[in-house]
This record gives structure tokens, C-alpha cells and sequence, in this order.
């Protein structure tokens, strides 16, 4: 492949990441924090859980929380 193949398909790809992203964000614009958390916590594609990481984001919560959150519900599913 040329450079400029590799170099659009990159970007062909990136871009469909950000549509699935956006999209995200856009179908959960209109559902509860509670909702969104229980959702978040049982999500385990990374794309559909930027977006609503996302949307918590946007909604007051940090990263932070959300992290620990995630990270204090894959451990109550280990033991």
C-alpha cells in the first residue's frame, strides 16, 4: 500500500470510532445517572463505554469515580 492509502484508512478508522462514540453520547443524553452507571458497569465494549463515561463526564462526575466505580465492580465479580 502507498502512503496515502495507509494514511486515510487510519483515519477512515479513527473517525469510525468517534461516530460509534457520538452516537453513544447521543442515544444516553436522556437517561438517568443511575441508569447510565448500571449500564457502564455491565458495558464491556470500550467504545460504548467512552461514550457514556463520557456523557457521566459531562454530568459532573470525574474520571476518577467513574475509574473506581468500575474498578470496585470487576472485583465483587472476581470474588
Amino acid at each position: 500500500m502507498s502512503f496515502w492509502q495507509n494514511l486515510l484508512r487510519s483515519n477512515q478508522h479513527k473517525n469510525e470510532l468517534r461516530n460509534q462514540v457520538a452516537c453513544v453520547e447521543n442515544d444516553c443524553a436522556c437517561t438517568s445517572n443511575e441508569q447510565l452507571i448500571a449500564s457502564l458497569l455491565q458495558e464491556h465494549d470500550p467504545e460504548i463505554r467512552q461514550g457514556k463515561t463520557k456523557v457521566l463526564m459531562s454530568r459532573g462526575y470525574t474520571r476518577k469515580e467513574l475509574d473506581a466505580l468500575i474498578e470496585a465492580n470487576s472485583t465483587t465479580k472476581v470474588n
